[in-house]
């Protein structure tokens, strides 16, 4: 079982209750930075986008599709790794991907592997206009955390 509070159930459906008093898991956090509440940090410090303008619509579908595209790599769960992973995308205004690289790895073939193959001709949300037709830039980080019980 993968936990990270604020986050989703990957890998197998059933999972075991958790014990009293304890929430119970919900997989890999993409969730909004806390800091963000105390003012110290910007609207989702996981994610910049420079090239459009995006709102909560945008990132809400962005976010839809990371919950659906990208997963603890089953590799790295054998392995038992653990690691952030920072990417860069490169997307037109219609959402498809044109490059995709690692600006910050992780030191796990697996995780960086896991984080950058999804992109690779992708097709994201689309960006609402006015989106700079030269391509619109996403930096993305991806905390992998894995914890046993």
């Amino acid at each position: 079982m993968i936990w990270a509070p604020g986050g989703v159930q990957l890998g197998q459906p059933a999972r075991p209750a958790a014990p009293v008093g304890r929430p119970s898991g919900r997989g890999l956090d993409l969730s909004f930075d806390p800091r963000m509440v105390e003012g110290q940090a910007s609207a989702d410090a996981n994610l910049r986008v420079t090239g459009a303008q995006v709102g909560a619509d945008w990132r809400a579908a962005f976010r839809r599709w990371l919950d659906q595209n990208i997963s603890y790599p089953m590799g790295a769960l054998r392995e038992g790794e653990s690691g952030t992973v920072r990417v860069r995308v490169i997307a037109g205004p219609d959402g498809r991907v044109r490059s995709v690289r690692l600006t910050g790895p992780s030191g796990s073939p697996s995780l960086n592997f896991g984080t950058t193959f999804p992109f690779s001709g992708a097709q994201l949300p689309a960006f609402p206009p006015p989106a700079d037709p030269e391509g619109v830039t996403i930096d993305l980080t991806v905390n992998y955390i894995l914890i046993r019980r």
